[in-house]
């Protein structure tokens, strides 16, 4: 049952190539292919939201292991990165409920995008933006969750760009991209931190020997991974791009502000919480840049 986990992110990456290509070829083009192209879309995240909560349910049950191992991906000396996913707690939660959200959203944009430039476009990204979601909160190592977070952004990127004869969407779309690099900078800091005073990228792995870190350590990889959460979860300094992605059409704004994304640093923050336990400065540093955020918006929608 646990293997089931790998097709929860595969599947819509699948939908995403088979969407690509068809477009590419000139199988999937105007408003007669746009059924095809939806169900494509539609069936391949329904998919892996069923699979999602049939993984949820089973771990509900206490059948499920704390993790699912594919193979191996890269190993060179004491370097070795594992294809792995967690099967158990938050991370099914969280699968489970983003590819709800995720299905509700593809479903309101078939009519939504309905005889519009760029249709099969819309939902070739969406579907990737899908799976690298899916791939983020499942991963069981942080270079996998990298790459799931790294997608993800190249696709807000795409998304905020629908409309890519405007200049505005273009310069909007470029200001999000580039504020994100820096989270990004961050969570590659991180990652070589774990692997040099942790010796591991696996999540479950730096979890069971943060108690072994000492208090610099730990503050270290907890401070390279709070700035990456505080870029992708719009967190000042940070929280100007996400205005500038309401410049995307009204599903992409809807994964960006409230649904999807805007989680994505919450999640790493709570994966790596035995991490933060045990960085006074970085948990301080955590409720003075929420606090801010949550003041700065409420004062910035109360002026608007």
């Amino acid at each position: 049952m646990n293997s089931l986990v790998v097709l929860i992110p595969v599947l819509p990456f699948i939908a995403a190539i088979i969407i690509g290509i068809g477009q590419l070829i000139g199988l999937l083009r105007g408003e007669t292919s746009e059924s095809t192209t939806a169900f494509i879309a539609l069936w391949a995240t329904s998919m892996s939201c069923l699979l999602a909560f049939t993984l949820l349910g089973t771990d509900l049950l206490h059948k499920n292991a704390s993790s699912f191992l594919l193979g191996q991906w890269l190993s060179s000396e004491t370097l070795s990165i594992d294809i792995n996913f967690i099967t158990h707690g938050f991370s099914l939660v969280l699968a489970a409920l983003f590819s709800l959200l995720l299905v509700i959203i593809l479903r309101f944009s078939i009519y939504y995008r309905h005889r519009e430039i760029g249709f099969h476009r819309f939902f070739f990204v969406l579907s990737l933006f899908t799976s690298a979601m899916l791939l983020l909160i499942l991963s069981g190592n942080a270079v996998g969750t990298f790459f799931g977070w790294e997608i993800a952004g190249l696709c807000s990127y795409l998304l905020i760009l629908y409309v890519y004869n405007r200049p505005v969407a273009a310069l909007n779309a470029t200001h999000v991209f580039v504020t994100n690099r820096i989270g990004d900078a961050s969570f590659i800091l991180g990652i070589s931190l774990s692997y040099a005073w942790a010796e591991t990228t696996n999540w479950l792995n730096l979890r069971s020997v943060a108690e072994h870190l000492d208090t610099g350590e730990a503050t270290g990889i907890a401070l390279s991974f709070a700035i990456a959460a505080f870029a992708k979860s719009a967190q000042l300094p940070f929280t100007p791009w996400l205005a500038r992605a309401i410049e995307g059409s009204t599903p992409s704004s809807t994964v960006f502000y409230g649904a999807v994304m805007i989680h994505a640093g919450v999640y790493l923050v709570c994966l790596l919480e035995p991490i933060f336990e045990k960085a006074p400065l970085a948990m301080a540093l955590l409720v003075i840049i929420g606090g801010l955020t949550a003041l700065y918006s409420y004062l910035y929608f109360t002026r608007a």
